[in-house]
């Protein structure tokens, strides 16, 4: 392995391991009740996500803005309409961090979307393997 893809692969593992880590935090604020901060960690677990699938297509996303073009180009280039409704629903939770109008069963429904975008995106990253099941 060259340098440069030794940096690439670092890179990769950098973004999908702080999603897993936003995930399993989220879920432990959850579990207390803490809707607003489990919401932003949950957008966090979607964007970090979607950084590690375009680190490993040599792509780097800096703003919310190339994050949220970059959900919207896979959907279409993928045809899969999961992707988008996911991404969106993620960006729910991201303003109800600073709006605080969703309430904990619909911050509980946002984790299981943002669940599966995850693993569906990790499963995009060449040589790699959903994560294991987080509970």
């Amino acid at each position: 392995m060259i340098v440069g893809q030794l940096e690439a692969k670092k890179k990769v593992n950098k973004f999908k391991n702080q999603s897993i880590h936003y995930f399993e935090n989220a879920v432990r604020l959850i579990e207390a009740g803490h809707a607003e901060k489990a919401s932003e960690l949950l957008w966090g677990t979607v964007s970090q996500a979607l950084k590690a699938v375009a680190a490993s297509r040599d792509i780097e996303l800096r703003s919310h803005r190339q994050i949220r073009d970059y959900a919207m180009e896979l959907s279409r280039t993928l045809r899969d309409e999961s992707i988008r409704q996911a991404f969106i629903s993620a960006q729910s939770l991201h303003s109800n961090f600073y709006e605080s109008g969703l309430l904990l069963e619909d911050v509980v429904m946002g984790a299981d979307d943002a669940k599966k975008l995850v693993a569906k995106l990790f499963e995009l990253i060449p040589g790699e393997e959903a994560p294991p099941e987080v509970s």
